[in-house]
């Protein structure tokens, strides 16, 4: 597991890095050489995009995602767990429904990007691919087999 999180934490830097790239050209462009490239504001929005759902695959194996827990903490400790482990099968569940959406997006989108040659069918397969490591990682987090060293500190008030 640490293998899969390294790899997404260094896709996750290449993406973010390749957007600022992308976005520094279309600043450099525009505003020193007075000529913008028409590409590079339409890729900017997919890498953004992107950059979204492997953040949030990032966030399900840290456990980070925000909640409210304040009801979950008033319950006794066995009966939290258990809590919680529901709602991590339920977001398991959630996740992979909405990757099977994603999918379906992706199937029926024939539509090209107008700037360039590429299908925008892409970004549906990346967020299919994206949910269903979310939903890898809330299933493990459900069995209790995710690395635990990876999930946030609680925060207590003192």
């Amino acid at each position: 597991m640490k293998l899969l999180g390294k790899f997404e934490d260094a896709a996750t830097a290449i993406i973010l890095w390749v957007l600022f790239a992308n976005v520094g050209l279309q600043f450099f462009t525009r505003y020193v050489l007075n000529n913008s490239l028409g590409w590079t504001e339409e890729i900017a929005r997919m890498l953004l995009i992107v950059l979204t759902y492997a953040g949030a695959v990032v966030c399900a194996r840290k456990a980070s995602h925000i909640q409210v827990d304040l009801l979950l903490q008033a319950l006794p400790d066995t009966v939290r767990k258990f809590v919680a482990r529901l709602f991590d099968f339920t977001s398991a569940l959630l996740f992979v429904f909405l990757a099977w959406t994603a999918v379906q997006f992706a199937l029926r989108t024939r539509l090209m990007m107008s700037s360039i040659e590429i299908p925008k069918s892409i970004i549906y397969w990346f967020c299919a691919v994206a949910l269903l490591f979310m939903a890898l990682h809330y299933f493990l987090h459900f069995l209790g087999v995710s690395d635990k060293t990876e999930q946030p500190e609680k925060v207590t008030n003192s």
